[in-house]
């Protein structure tokens, strides 16, 4: 595939590719692209860096009619600040095709308005029920980086935007990976039509390589500096012996900007081959290795870096393959599966350049301060020597990541906050994580109620905001909702005898087992076993926010 153009998209998208340096589609672009421009719905195995943004917003850019007022697509994202960066890259698209592209936050104009709204699940539901935005011209979902939107906090919010869209006449559009089993249940439910790309997205990671080809070292960068700690990177290089650093950028601009920050902190950067400047700003792979192999430079003096990921295992190749010494990544935390993925396809192994670990997530206060306090008061010299070999074998970053995830599956993120609060002189109970009750609803699933309707009623009648309900487990003739415990009675009053899908409901406190107040009563004693209340479930204490 040679070009944007190939794929059938109009000549003003492909200008307007063109000006952000994207002029050669990846192997996914170019599969995924025409499938999705005929309205099929799709599931794409990608991660950040991939560029499946590119493939999903050109499609519905090129296939939607723009103009009407309000959206024709919504793209859910996991954050604010994902949003903020998704709408502005499609927005620089949509100039060009006379589309509206918004995210649904502070800082846009009149985002209701827009062709293409970018949100997470809990604003675009807020937003729905308030009217502020409408929602019946939709003809395009899409589910960007759905292995996170579709866990139990966020599962009930995106189905219940599902449930206001007209589902026959909407292309669901699936970004994702990996493909979880809790994800693909989720598709197999609404999208049971849809197209994989690639086609064995479903089948799990990919076959080892018959051969390791060569070790590529990965500094993950921290609080979004990539640029900065870039230069960073290539300092040390430089000092490490390397005689020159190739850099790898995704255009001319991002190589233009690179070169004026490296000038800044006093590294000269010039054309690849130039033997007068450590840095060479390189574009082109093939042309570059075939300039140096001309100079006849040996390539144990050139380290290659990556400053943007490369969309492919070619590409992955075609830049740090070659029999150069060393090969650096530099990438982003939500960047790294991708390069993973992309790694082992080629046949690389990634060793990690002592990237710094950081607490994944950033939303949880509480339970950074419990990491920072264990830092500053255990010693930890036994776990530093257990976590030794996965340290050689993957990124810090990962490793911290996995501990986190682990920790929220099986509720200790808690009790860790809970325990460094109670050891910090001069906490307040407004430090503590809230204490969690379960609710009975006496309708389920054969009354045709689901998450959404339950999340409705508790908002809606009861006032209560999103990230003060927790999980929703619908049964076939009733259902366990968990709120915050200082809510709980309001619900029971608010929703006691109205109705819910025509039915009339009873609310009250899950006499399935005691409630923890998360003041360490035991259960089924104290004012638990007065009351009967549910205790929350063990593997989630707590909603996480989108």
């Amino acid at each position: 595939m040679e070009s944007f153009d190939d794929l059938g998209l109009e000549p003003e998208l492909v200008e307007a590719l063109a000006a952000e340096g994207i002029e050669i589609p990846s192997s996914l672009q170019a599969d995924a692209i025409p499938v999705l421009r005929r309205g099929n719905p799709a599931v794409l195995r990608a991660g950040p860096g991939a560029g499946a943004g590119v493939a999903w917003g050109t499609a519905l850019l090129s296939r939607l009619e723009p103009g009407g007022g309000q959206p024709v697509a919504l793209v859910l994202v996991t954050t604010p600040e994902v949003a903020e960066g998704t709408a502005r890259s499609l927005a620089r698209l949509g100039m060009a095709t006379g589309h509206r592209c918004a995210a649904l936050q502070d800082g846009w104009a009149l985002p209701g308005h827009a062709d293409i709204l970018v949100s997470t699940p809990a604003a675009l539901e807020a937003a729905i029920r308030s009217a502020d935005v409408k929602v019946d011209g939709v003809q395009a979902l899409v589910i960007e980086g759905a292995s996170m939107l579709l866990d139990e906090v966020n599962r009930p919010r995106v189905e219940l935007v599902l449930e206001t869209l007209e589902a026959g006449n909407v292309q669901g559009i699936v970004v994702s990976d990996p493909i979880s089993p809790m994800v693909r249940e989720w598709i197999d439910a609404h999208l049971r039509r849809a197209v994989f790309i690639p086609s064995d997205a479903a089948g799990g990671d990919p076959d080892e390589a018959p051969l390791e080809r060569g070790v590529l070292e990965l500094h993950v960068a921290e609080g979004g500096e990539l640029m900065r700690e870039a230069v960073g990177v290539i300092a040390q290089i430089l000092d490490e012996g390397s005689h020159h650093v190739l850099l790898f950028c995704r255009s001319e601009d991002r190589a233009a900007d690179m070169g004026d920050l490296l000038t800044l902190h006093g590294f000269l950067a010039g054309a690849p081959g130039d033997p007068s400047v450590p840095v060479w700003l390189g574009l082109d792979p093939l042309a570059d290795r075939k300039t140096l192999a001309e100079e006849e430079i040996p390539v144990d003096l050139v380290t290659t870096l990556s400053l943007d990921p490369p969309l492919d295992a070619d590409t992955l190749d075609r830049r740090h393959g070659g029999g150069q010494s060393t090969g650096v990544l530099v990438a982003e935390p939500r960047e790294v599966p991708h390069l993973r993925r992309l790694a082992k396809e080629a046949g690389y192994r990634l060793k990690d350049r002592g990237s710094t670990p950081a607490a994944m997530l950033a939303e949880v206060e509480t339970f950074r301060e419990s990491i920072r306090q264990a830092l500053r008061e255990r010693d930890l010299s036994a776990y530093v020597t257990l976590l030794d070999p996965l340290l050689e074998e993957t990124s810090g970053v990962e490793v911290a990541a996995a501990l986190a995830a682990l920790l929220r599956d099986q509720g200790a993120a808690d009790g860790s906050a809970a325990s460094a609060r109670g050891a910090t002189a001069g906490s307040t109970p407004g430090d503590r994580p809230p204490a969690w009750a379960r609710l009975f609803i006496s309708v389920g699933s054969k009354d045709g109620a689901g998450p959404g309707d339950l999340l409705g009623a508790i908002t809606g009648e009861a006032g209560l905001k999103g990230d003060e309900v927790g999980r929703i487990d619908v049964k076939d003739t009733f259902s366990r909702v968990d709120v915050q415990d200082h809510r709980a009675q309001e619900v029971i009053q608010a929703l006691n005898g109205t109705s819910i899908r025509g039915r009339s409901v009873r609310v009250d406190f899950d006499r399935g087992g005691a409630r923890d107040h998360g003041r360490g009563e035991k259960p089924g004693g104290g004012r638990g076993e007065k009351s009967g209340r549910g205790a929350p479930p063990s593997r989630r204490r707590g909603p996480a926010s989108s």
